[in-house]
């Protein structure tokens, strides 16, 4: 025989093997040994957590030569023949390759009627069955209702949404869920020792392989045969890491240890490092927000088993943040994420995000009210926003090399909840009425986008020429960054929904395109106003830096 899979060769041959899954396991043990056997049944579930591989016990179970059972021997020729695939009255269809009705009615509807030809029960595995096509559903859906008595139909996956609900009601349902990361790991551990490496891998090599394989076991154990055919000898953290381009928890933790002090030379360091080292960048961003949600689990007291030995040190780093931090660094890490999908330039907006997540633990600590709305958008009258008189701006901040000082200057309450705004009175949107309330418009853009909102720290809106803003820039970093496309439609939407004017949009131009500085009304401030940040000179200090 050749070679097999570790996937395949460690597939369970009993209900008591199977990993995970225990209410789908329980539930039809219980059928099993009660009588109580549905004609249909419907899998449900991501890739890679046991859909075929349960379809395939409970047709040994139902054809087992010990008689229905709930715990198949797996060694007789009828369990034999299903677990190789041979048996004659199993039969497993890919509903991607047969998605026409007349493929539909040649391979099941026709030999529905047909006696099992050597074992007790006919059964029919459609894999994928969202993939059939309305017709063919049509076509099944009386069938499927009455089968004959000796046909049981097994419906997987990984779409239920798709399915019809005419379909759905006819089946008994069980929805599969992701593995977890411990049981994963656990399931690796006992292959390798069957595989005799023992004592020949790091327990946290495995932890990083079954992170990566989110849920999915089939997907770990490939990840664990492409690891031991990488490996000399020897199964490492830092082998896993550079064969599968997943971030190991020595560099986050370094990552987060550089945010929390405020090591913005560091931060850059580590960035350079991930980007020469071919370090997906995305990834690393998807591993960094699964790391403070780690964090940020540990502080708050949750369940920690999963952790087994990393907890001690998710312990030490969580104890430098308080909830809200962590809080905002998770929901900052996010807004990361998302950015790094649209960005043009995933190395800068990277560089730009990690420096606002420090940037937000300088923040002032706001209350832990929930936000009421997302985005103003109802009328209200225009005196819901007028301010006091005495609650003025702040000074300007003067250009600062630190991130301390950038950081205290930067007083925008991230959860606090934006007073709504309405069109002028006269119904014409003037350049005074736009600065007036222009710091609400910046925390909405900072909700949308971390990045564009950095960019629209110290720009200032200098003109309105029609339906076209004009935002003066004193330097062309930001200039060129808000000219991308994708930032400038993250800024030109916020805006249109801010102000209600659908057709407003940006024209960015720098100081120096300029031939005379605008005259008019300093921005004013409301309850949520920002400072005027000199965001340039500070980004300029970083990379001047010694």
């Amino acid at each position: 025989m050749g070679y097999e899979t570790l996937y395949r060769k460690y597939r369970p041959r009993r209900f008591s093997e199977v990993v995970g899954q225990e209410h789908v396991v329980q539930a039809l043990r219980n059928a099993l040994s009660s009588g109580r056997i549905a004609h249909a049944f419907l899998f449900c579930g991501q890739r890679g957590t046991g859909k075929t591989t349960m379809a395939r016990l409970l047709a040994m179970a139902l054809n087992c030569e010990k008689g229905v059972t709930d715990d198949p021997c797996g060694t007789c020729d009828a369990c034999e023949s299903i677990i190789r695939g041979t048996a004659m009255d199993v039969l497993e269809i890919d509903a991607a390759s047969h998605t026409g009705v007349d493929a539909v009615r040649e391979v099941i509807i026709d030999r529905v009627a047909f006696l099992p030809a050597l074992l007790r029960y006919r059964v029919f595995i459609i894999d994928e069955v969202h993939m059939l096509s309305t017709s063919s559903f049509n076509a099944l859906l009386k069938t499927l209702e009455e089968p004959p008595p000796q046909v049981v139909f097994v419906l997987a996956t990984t779409d239920p949404h798709k399915v019809p609900a005419t379909v759905r009601s006819r089946c008994l349902r069980f929805d599969f869920r992701p593995l977890a990361t411990r049981a994963i790991a656990e399931r690796l551990a006992f292959v390798l020792e069957q595989e005799g490496w023992q004592g020949r891998y790091e327990p946290a090599a495995l932890t990083l392989i079954a992170r990566s394989a989110r849920g999915a076991l089939r997907d770990a154990l490939t990840m664990l045969e492409q690891a031991m055919n990488f490996a000399d000898d020897r199964l490492t953290v830092e082998l896993v890491s550079t064969l599968l381009g997943v971030t190991d928890d020595e560099f986050l933790a370094r990552l987060v240890d550089a945010l929390h002090a405020g090591d913005l030379k560091t931060l850059w360091q580590l960035v350079a490092d991930a980007v020469e080292s071919g370090r997906d960048l995305h990834q690393l961003v998807h591993d960094l927000a699964a790391y403070l949600r780690e964090l940020l689990q540990v502080r708050s007291g949750a369940p920690t088993e999963e952790f087994g030995e990393r907890l001690t040190f998710l312990e030490r780093q969580s104890s430098f943040f308080d909830e809200r931090q962590l809080m905002r660094l998770v929901r900052g890490a996010w807004e990361l994420e998302r950015d790094l999908r649209l960005s043009s330039d995933p190395q800068l907006t990277l560089e730009i995000g990690l420096l606002h997540l420090s940037l937000l633990l300088r923040e002032p600590t706001p209350s832990l009210a929930p936000s009421t709305t997302a985005m103003p958008l109802l009328a209200e009258p225009l005196a819901a926003t007028t301010t006091n008189p005495s609650a003025s701006l702040p000074p300007t901040a003067t250009n600062s090399p630190t991130l301390m000082t950038a950081a205290t200057n930067l007083t925008t309450n991230d959860d606090a909840v934006p007073a709504t705004i309405v069109p002028s009175p006269e119904g014409a949107m003037t350049l005074d009425y736009i600065r007036h309330h222009w710091g609400i418009f910046l925390d909405n853009l900072k909700r949308e986008s971390l990045v564009a909102y950095t960019f629209l720290l110290n720009a200032e809106p200098t003109e309105l020429q029609g339906e076209q803003l004009v935002l003066t820039f004193q330097q062309a970093f930001s200039y060129d960054c808000v000219n991308e496309r994708v930032h400038r439609e993250t800024i030109e939407r916020v805006l249109r929904e801010v102000f209600q004017a659908p057709n407003l949009r940006i024209k960015p131009v720098l100081s120096s395109q300029v031939a005379s500085p605008a005259v008019g009304k300093p921005i004013q401030a409301t309850t949520d106003s920002h400072q005027q940040v000199d965001t340039e000179a500070f980004l300029n200090s970083l990379f001047d830096s010694p």
